[in-house]
């Protein structure tokens, strides 16, 4: 009878110490939880670095005597910037058509930003196919005109950009969601905390 009061008393007066125990292991499976994947110094993923990797904008240029153009593909448009070849200087309002196969498309000026633009959907779409592509230009100023040819290979990785910074998205949102701290689980270690406390001073007041 003795031995199992001195038990029970033993048993809550370790109350408090258990509880801060179970407080300490709550929090230790929280911040194992909120921070899955090794991180670098500034706490980036280290195993996402190679997938958050941006792609390099597909370009190609062409040159003669007269004229220097570089063509920039987007997703929805190309972006044209046409050079003097000796001055290098800006051509502004030429005429421009593009052959891409069996498709062709003639270029805009913008003038606010002095570069050519092409929104044909069946000419981009062309050009974004993955592969190489043969690109021709019809170049037609005031005082000169000219045939530029030039090659042009769009890689795999640059046709599916729009899956790779869809999947990008998605991966922020999945971090978004390993970052939110569960509050739930901290007010239940507050709870058990307050529980061990109270019955520890019960206990002590038993024993007075």
């Amino acid at each position: 009878m003795v031995y199992r009061r001195f038990a029970s008393r033993a048993f809550f007066a370790r109350v408090p110490l258990l509880s801060l125990l179970a407080l300490a292991l709550i929090l230790l499976v929280l911040s194992a939880h909120s921070s899955p994947g090794a991180h670098g110094p500034n706490g980036e993923h280290l195993d996402m670095e190679q997938s958050n990797q941006p792609i390099q904008r597909p370009k190609f240029e062409m040159f003669t005597e007269s004229f220097e153009l570089l063509g920039e593909v987007f997703r929805n448009e190309l972006i044209i910037y046409l050079h003097d070849f000796e001055t290098n200087t800006p051509i502004q309002s030429a005429s421009i058509d593009l052959e891409v196969g069996a498709l062709a498309a003639s270029a805009s000026y913008d003038e606010a930003q002095n570069r050519y633009i092409i929104n044909d959907t069946d000419f981009i779409s062309a050009l974004n196919a993955s592969g190489e592509h043969e690109v021709l230009a019809t170049i037609l100023t005031e005082d000169n005109g000219d045939l530029l040819v030039g090659n042009f290979v769009m890689h795999e990785a640059n046709a599916h950009s729009d899956n790779a910074e869809h999947s990008h998205n998605e991966t922020h949102e999945q971090e978004e969601d390993h970052h939110h701290f569960p509050w739930w689980a901290l007010g239940l270690s507050i709870v058990v905390f307050a529980l061990g406390f109270f019955l520890g001073r019960k206990n002590t007041g038993v024993k007075s």
